[in-house]
Parts: structure tokens; C-alpha cells; sequence
């Protein structure tokens, strides 16, 4: 009996460490500091593990760059209501942390619509003005990266 128990415990801790090594850490993200960006929306991924948003802008000389902001899982955001309330074309303003290596892409933390809304991830402080009813998960891991 106690080999068997052995066993199931071993393939238990196998599965599991599967998974946490499969997550990524946050340290590329400067959490110390927060940007804005203004834009256009280029594409919205909503997929697993991490959603992206990828937006288009432009410097002062009017070169663009295309920035790639990290969010929230599929789940997160379809319960939201992400995928009716952004659109390729739309002009945002986005608060992201931006990677410390400087390279054009970031940890989102909110992005606020052409009407005026604001929206999160549900990962983060704060509610969704842009969907009645939208609140944030549950419980939320307040762990040293915020997550």
C-alpha cells in the first residue's frame, strides 16, 4: 500500500512541477516605473496563458513602432468582455510597466477607450468602467510581483 501511495504522490508532484516551471517570471517588466503610450490598436490576442495588445505608435519625427503589452489569460479577459470592446484601428491611451531591456513592449496595467472608458485586466487593483458589472476575480494572488 504504502508503494502505491508512493507512486501516486510521485506522479502528483511530476504534474505539478510541470506546471510551474512552464510559467515565465515577471523581472523583464520595471514594475518600479509605469508608461503611457497613445496609439492605435493593432491586434488583440486573446489566447492562453497570456493575452497580448499590440499597438501601433508613432514618435514626434512620426516613425511608428509596433508595442507588444503583456496581459491576463483568455478566461480573464473574455469575462470582461475584452473582445467586444476593442478593435483593430482604435486610439488608446495604454499604462503599462515597460520592459527594463527597452525593447517596445510592457506588463499592461490599463488601457482607457476612445469613449473615455478604462479598462484593466482583472488582474490589478480597480473595477472595468467600460462593462456594467465587470469586477475583478475573486481572490487575487498578492504575491511579490502583484500577481
Amino acid at each position: 500500500m504504502s508503494f502505491r501511495v508512493s507512486r501516486f504522490t510521485v506522479l502528483i508532484g511530476v504534474c505539478l512541477a510541470g506546471q510551474a516551471v512552464a510559467h515565465h517570471s515577471f523581472a523583464m517588466f520595471d514594475r518600479s516605473r509605469s508608461e503611457t503610450l497613445n496609439g492605435k490598436v493593432k491586434e488583440l490576442d486573446i489566447i492562453n496563458p497570456h493575452s497580448w495588445l499590440k499597438v501601433i505608435v508613432k514618435d514626434a519625427q512620426g516613425k511608428e513602432s509596433t508595442w507588444s503589452l503583456e496581459l491576463g489569460g483568455a478566461s480573464q479577459l473574455s469575462r470582461l468582455g475584452w473582445d467586444k470592446l476593442i478593435h483593430p484601428g482604435d486610439s488608446v491611451t495604454v499604462t503599462m510597466h515597460p520592459l527594463r531591456d527597452g525593447s517596445y513592449g510592457g506588463q499592461f496595467v490599463s488601457v482607457t477607450l476612445p469613449d473615455g472608458k478604462t479598462l484593466n485586466d482583472g488582474r490589478g487593483p480597480g473595477q472595468n468602467t467600460a462593462t456594467p458589472g465587470a469586477t475583478a476575480p475573486r481572490s487575487q494572488n498578492t504575491g511579490p510581483q502583484g500577481r
